[in-house]
């Protein structure tokens, strides 16, 4: 079974996550075409990555290149994206970031989920594919079941969570409902938020961001920054593909429980848990006992 869908990966001077994550695409959504946005990379590795791949997928480079603090183009990029799938009629678009990767073929059964779940939820634009992060246990009680127990939703009373950088988007949905994708993530979600718009995360997930990578924080990396890598050991990890075993377990476990990467996934070479899929002190403030502490500390004395 098949879908009109195509996949975005967007990427930026991380050469070895990029070739990882086009080859979990190649190995686990083998039926779909990709295309490769790529915000003016400029390290040798990573061009000779996207060189290697362009034999493969399609590979752009926005020729308009806007910078934001944190996370550089990545948004004029994702507007680029979307365009791009509306000018191609494409029914739905997953976007992927380098630092991720699919962990397990995309199965018939996770199609037929993805296309009842928009079916079922008409002002829902994404659906989430990815493990949760298993330092947000604390709050696993602001999640219940939709009725068809295909996604997860954030209790409205608490909090609407209407927006990711990365899923399987609507396409025509999110161009009726949004238009465009604004310079940061917490100005979608308000937006989406003011709409009642939410987002429905996967009970059986397929996609997992790598834990503890390496960032650029506006396409640059400062002294601080750095420091903040080394003592949270960001680095190249990853993911292994889930075997038989593992998938039946995730897919014949009671849907309360939510799926924490950890709890389903290996790393080869990781150790320390939680894992932490964000970058900079974020890592250490996710890591949590001394090395959030240190964070606190860089926090407090970096003006950057």
């Amino acid at each position: 079974m098949y879908i009109d869908m195509h996949i975005y990966v967007f990427s930026y001077n991380r050469g070895i996550f990029l070739d990882n994550c086009l080859k979990s695409i190649q190995k686990c959504a083998f039926d779909y075409d990709a295309t490769v946005v790529d915000d003016h990379s400029s390290d040798n590795y990573t061009l000779e990555v996207l060189k290697k791949w362009e034999k493969i997928y399609s590979v752009i480079t926005p020729a308009e290149e806007v910078s934001d603090y944190k996370i550089g183009g990545l948004y004029g990029n994702m507007n680029y994206a979307m365009n791009d799938a509306q000018k191609k009629k494409y029914k739905y678009a997953l976007f992927i970031q380098d630092d991720m990767q699919l962990v397990r073929n995309i199965l018939q059964k996770d199609i037929k989920m993805i296309e009842k779940y928009f079916n079922e939820n008409k002002k829902c634009v994404q659906y989430y594919p990815c493990f949760f992060k298993s330092y947000t246990k604390k709050n696993k009680n602001n999640r219940s079941l939709n009725n068809s127990k295909i996604v997860y939703f954030k209790k409205i009373e608490l909090q609407y969570s209407g927006f990711s950088a990365i899923g399987v988007f609507q396409v025509k949905r999110f161009k009726k409902l949004f238009d465009k994708f604004e310079k940061r993530e917490r100005t979608m979600d308000n937006k989406a938020r003011k709409k009642g718009i939410q987002k429905g995360e996967a009970v059986y997930p397929f996609m997992s961001y790598l834990p503890h990578p390496v960032s650029y924080r506006n396409k640059r990396k400062s002294f601080v920054h750095l420091l903040t890598e080394k003592i949270s050991g960001a680095g190249f990890y990853p993911i292994d593909y889930m075997d038989e075993e593992s998938i039946k377990i995730l897919f014949y476990r009671d849907p309360n429980l939510i799926p924490y990467a950890e709890d389903y996934l290996n790393a080869p070479g990781i150790k320390s848990i939680p894992w932490s899929f964000a970058g900079g002190v974020t890592a250490l403030y996710e890591q949590g006992g001394l090395r959030r502490v240190i964070g606190r500390i860089i926090k407090r004395f970096d003006s950057s």
